[in-house]
């Protein structure tokens, strides 16, 4: 009986750990873009079906577990990281109660999914240990993805800065390049002749319809430009997300090419030839 109640007793705190982790991936910010909800539910269903798996008898406690596991996990992961967002804030609430009612249908799913397989003793018992180990994999899935995120998020933010310069740098040429030709200046506003001369990081086929007359996004950045600009023509690239997405700001026109800060006007730029370094 001692034994029987320390591996339920485990079952049930690290179900309840795993629900309740599992959820942080997907609310701390900046964050890898996890697949919304689908990526804690699927880690709630895998630990409730297997923990009832698992188990010799009981099965209510395991339900229990994922459900308070994932509104525990859900509270404290938006009091860590609320949205600075006041609009988005406001849907916090919203947001907790349809999570914690998919978490409910969820759990009683997987429930009924891990009775059945309990009825297969047989079967079980050949595979325990691939079991757990799937088991404790869902568990620690949460943990080891919001350990991983800062650096990975780290690494994305300086790779979209890098090709965010280089993008900007070629498009500016290639507008150059289009009003040093016959009728260029009219055509600035032409993706396609201005196509012709981009040699930087690739762009889409939409994008070039659309650069000229809004904005399009391509690795983390906005670009646009205004064909239609006081100066002559200019381009525009910031970040999507300030704080997933790009620490820059980059401008491009007559007077060349310049990178500010993320919160820094166009007074505040650096020269072009230090942007890819700033």
């Amino acid at each position: 009986m001692g034994t029987f109640m320390s591996r339920n007793t485990l079952l049930v705190v690290l179900t309840a750990t795993g629900s309740a982790l599992c959820w942080w991936p997907v609310i701390m910010q900046p964050n890898l873009d996890p697949p919304s909800w689908w990526f804690p539910l699927a880690l709630v269903a895998l630990g409730t079906a297997l923990s009832t798996t698992l188990s010799d008898e009981g099965w209510l406690q395991f339900m229990i577990a994922s459900i308070v596991g994932s509104f525990v996990g859900i509270c404290c992961g938006f009091w860590i990281w609320w949205p600075t967002d006041g609009i988005e804030a406001s849907y916090v609430p919203l947001v907790v109660g349809e999570a914690m009612l998919s978490v409910v249908l969820v759990s009683v799913v997987s429930l009924l999914a891990g009775l059945i397989l309990r009825s297969w003793p047989v079967w079980i018992e050949k595979r325990r240990q691939a079991i757990w180990l799937l088991f404790l994999c869902g568990v620690i899935l949460g943990p080891v993805t919001v350990a991983l995120t800062p650096p990975l998020v780290a690494f994305r933010i300086a790779r979209n800065d890098r090709l965010a310069a280089e993008r900007i740098q070629s498009l500016n040429h290639a507008v150059e390049q289009t009003i040093a030709e016959a009728d260029g200046p009219a055509r600035i506003c032409d993706g396609q002749a201005l196509r012709q001369h981009y040699s930087g990081p690739p762009l889409r086929e939409t994008d070039w319809r659309y650069l000229a007359a809004n904005s399009v996004k391509e690795d983390g950045y906005f670009f646009w430009i205004n064909c239609h600009d006081k100066n002559g023509y200019s381009i525009d690239a910031q970040p999507a997300r300030e704080k997933g997405d790009g620490t820059r700001h980059f401008y491009a026109g007559k007077w060349g090419v310049a990178g500010c800060g993320i919160r820094e006007d166009r007074a505040h730029c650096v020269p072009r030839h230090e942007i890819t370094s700033a």
